[in-house]
């Protein structure tokens, strides 16, 4: 079988099985802000971030609040042979990087990344590094071999076998599957054929840690087999017809992260509560997961465990208790909490998306007007520490709040630059430092020539904001009359409007918008799916949707988005909670900060 055959094979039938039934599918955080859909393989380096190999989207690494996107552009056209990047690896503080064109090293100490030279413009399928250190590549029919330091030591010739994963066993054996279905093995310094019974191709393997001896090995269309590396026999372990995984690595916290042959990736876990739900605001995905895993009569908003491991989460309206499979409404009428976490005394810290804190203990639930923002600015992670120290994290700050000593320390996320804490005087003019004296100093003739030049770029780029600007403001206008046509024959209307109109009232506009509008409760609805339901090609509508508004697609979706969101704040009837949901955006916290952008103010203060 052809390479190109076996990928779209392996892509329809989604190429290991699951181990265990009772594993819940988990969904990855800050998933929607990667560059690409399609995720080829996803992994957790010993830092943990979280590092993401794309298709056409680059390498993004998670760094759990933000995503960081190395990808080629106009200015760097080949910074990783194109934005295809196939497998990942961790190295020491290297990340390996094998793309459709060629192999990379990204250094994690400053970021720069070269090529391995040896590999030249070969797609590489797969990276392993072994136990001693070694990386392990394979590459059309070629295998690599380099040390620890990044020399490349050896080259194996597979001859006619186009080789697409490497696999190091516990005895430290290197192992390999072929495209067209078969297994090899290296043996005295060449890799021969092992023992494969079966006629389907195998996908990927890992050591059966349930079986020593044996490989777990999915396969294309057989679901999971047990080998035995012995005598090369098979067992069937999972159904024929099971979801098999493509790539899979482990967390640093023993789970599987999985890349399917669709492009998805998730989380198996047999624990329903991944690390990062604690304490912060739950997206859509990840409330429906533990909504599944406990039985909840209500999607969460925010969760906490209490002492005796029962579990506390708020519904946007009430905080309900789940004890013993029992669940019981504890508070009622609390509004939209976001983040929810318990203290070492017991107490109960709620944060809701309008900037509250409260405290709940004993039956007693009391605001803390002290913690509380009184700007409105939700927030978005509450955590508590070992001394009863609360972390605050909104949008726009970060506080470390004392709840004994009655303290508040607080830091801008906004602003660049260098932070500095303010100092208090213990006595009457005695300060703990003084601030130093300003020099002052005339500034050379070079600086105001560097400054003219700085102006007039500020002032071109402050033209462009305007153009665009005036593009948005066409398009804002176009969608407020879509429902109503031009009573003016175009004939009577001046020669030089005439463009403009037709292209703002264009029934190709009017139903790009009605598609949006269409799917405004899907927060997987792509710029992709749109132009497919428009029938044109991504980069055609990108021309169009630019010449027309002024916007890039994704911002002409989120566009619409906000102003149904906007709509459905001045009915009143819904909370912020659903009307996020409503309106596709997959976390509350997401959606304050685009509408925040969009209208100047967050959704707490739309109304009022």
């Amino acid at each position: 079988m052809k390479p190109y055959k076996m990928i779209l094979t392996t892509m329809l039938l989604l190429p290991l099985a699951c181990q265990a039934q009772a594993e819940q599918r988990l969904t990855l955080p800050n998933r929607e802000q990667l560059s690409a859909e399609r995720v080829l393989q996803v992994m957790q380096d010993s830092e943990g971030y979280l590092w993401y190999a794309t298709e056409g989207g680059g390498l993004c690494r998670d760094d759990g609040r933000q995503v960081l996107v190395l990808r080629s552009d106009a200015d760097h056209p080949d910074l990783l042979g194109g934005n295809n990047v196939a497998c990942i690896a961790e190295a020491g503080h290297r990340i390996l990087i094998g793309s459709f064109h060629g192999a990379y090293m990204l250094d994690k100490h400053d970021y720069s990344i070269s090529r391995l030279a040896e590999v030249d413009d070969k797609r590489v399928d797969d990276i392993v590094v072994a136990a001693n250190g070694h990386w392990w590549l394979t590459a059309n029919k070629k295998v690599y071999e380099y040390g620890d330091d990044g020399r490349l030591l050896q080259t194996y010739d597979t001859g006619d076998k186009y080789i697409n994963r490497l696999h190091e066993d516990s005895s430290h054996r290197i192992w390999a599957t072929e495209w067209d279905g078969g297994l090899l093995t290296l043996e005295g310094g060449k890799f021969v054929a092992a023992p494969w019974p079966l006629d389907v191709a195998p996908t990927d393997m890992r050591d059966d840690a349930a079986t020593s001896g044996a490989l777990l090995i999915g396969t294309v269309g057989s679901g999971v087999v047990r080998y035995r590396r012995s005598g090369g026999t098979v067992e069937q372990t999972e159904p024929r017809d099971s979801i098999c995984m493509s790539r899979v690595s482990t967390d640093l916290q023993g789970r599987l992260l999985v890349a399917d042959g669709m492009g998805n990736c998730y989380v198996l876990s047999d624990r329903p509560q991944p690390s990062w739900i604690r304490g912060t605001v739950l997206s859509k995905s990840e409330a429906d997961s533990v909504s599944a895993a406990y039985g909840l009569s209500a999607r969460p908003t925010a969760l906490a465990y209490g002492q005796s491991g029962d579990l506390w989460f708020s519904t946007g309206k009430d905080i309900r208790r789940m004890s013993q499979g029992k669940e019981e409404v504890m508070l009622g009428d609390t509004g939209d909490v976001s983040a929810m976490a318990f203290s070492t005394d017991g107490t109960l810290w709620l944060a809701t998306i309008y900037g509250t804190v409260m405290t709940y203990k004993d039956g007693r639930l009391s605001n803390d007007e002290y913690a509380s923002n009184e700007f409105g600015d939700g927030v978005t992670q509450l955590e508590v520490d070992s001394l009863g120290r609360l972390v605050l994290v909104s949008d726009r700050y970060i506080r470390l709040y004392d709840p004994v000593r009655r303290t508040l320390r607080q830091q801008s996320r906004e602003q660049s630059g260098v932070y500095c804490i303010e100092m208090q005087e213990t006595k009457p003019g005695q300060r703990w430092s003084q601030p130093e004296q300003p020099v002052v100093e005339r500034m050379p003739a070079w600086m105001w020539w560097a400054t003219g030049v700085l102006l007039a770029v500020l002032a071109v780029l402050i033209a462009y904001i305007r153009q665009l600007q005036h593009q948005r403001k066409r398009f804002l206008a176009a969608m407020t009359q879509k429902e109503t046509a031009t009573e003016q024959p175009a004939e009577s209307q001046p020669a030089e409007q005439q463009p403009q109109q037709d292209t703002l009232k264009g029934e190709w506009l009017q139903e790009a918008i009605a598609k949006v509008e269409a799917h405004l409760g899907d927060d997987g609805y792509s710029v992709e799916q749109l132009a497919a339901d428009m029938c044109m090609s991504r980069m055609t509508f990108y021309r169009r949707i630019q010449s027309a508004t002024g916007q890039k697609p994704t911002e002409f979706i989120r566009t619409i988005r906000l102003r149904r969101a906007a709509e459905l704040l001045r009915e009143g009837r819904k909370s912020i909670t659903e009307i996020s949901y409503a309106t596709g955006f997959s976390s509350v916290s997401y959606f304050s900060r685009c509408f925040r952008t969009m209208y100047g103010v967050p959704p707490t203060q739309y109304v009022t």
